[in-house]
């Protein structure tokens, strides 16, 4: 399929589920403001394969292709993850069940390491600590993604919900998706099955 059929149906489909990712968002503590030290990433610099969802990739269903800017510099490509399981979360620096969660999330990832842990950070922009200022602070260094102002990476994992985390096997299809903070219990299992 040509870019431009991609644009036309992320645009339509964008507006709807954009609004249900702030709804979302909103209904889980996670508000948003106007500041923000750090900008999303510029339109046509996120790629993705795959229409854009309003629900959740399901178990069985083969992660989309992207490549967007990494923080820090950079391109994060997902077909370098190939081959290898990986817990890939998507995440607002804002979002206060993303500040619990990812640190939480690197720390097991330092106890399973043939499992690689990625993520993507959305909504760059509409909140404070901005994406890079909450990494150093906390210490994490995992690769990190960055979605443009569109919510085009958000938009096509289908979104709701802060934190969102996917655990994709090593041919690349999900095991298990969960929305919102997770149990430490629950993540260890999850890390465990994956592998």
């Amino acid at each position: 399929m040509g870019s431009a059929s991609r644009s036309s149906r992320t645009l339509g489909a964008g507006s709807v589920a954009a609004v249900a990712v702030t709804a979302a968002v909103m209904l889980l503590g996670c508000t948003t403001s106007n500041g923000g030290g750090m900008s999303p990433s510029a339109s046509g610099q996120v790629r993705v394969s795959g229409p854009a969802r309003t629900s959740l990739l399901e178990p069985g269903d083969e992660v989309p292709s992207f490549s967007a800017p990494a923080l820090g510099g950079g391109r994060l490509e997902w077909k370098a993850f190939r081959g290898s399981p990986v817990v890939l979360a998507l995440w607002a620096s804002w979002c206060p069940h993303c500040q619990q969660e990812l640190p939480i999330l690197a720390e097991m990832a330092g106890d399973f390491p043939d499992v690689r842990l990625v993520t993507i950070v959305c909504a760059v922009g509409r909140g404070e600590p901005s994406p890079d200022r909450f990494m150093k602070d906390r210490g994490l260094t995992f690769p990190v993604a960055v979605d443009d102002k569109d919510d085009t990476l958000a938009l096509a994992f289908g979104i709701r919900y802060f934190p969102t985390v996917y655990f994709v096997n090593s041919d690349g299809k999900i095991l298990r998706a969960l929305e919102g903070e997770i149990e430490e219990s629950t993540l260890r299992t999850l890390f465990e099955a994956v592998t």
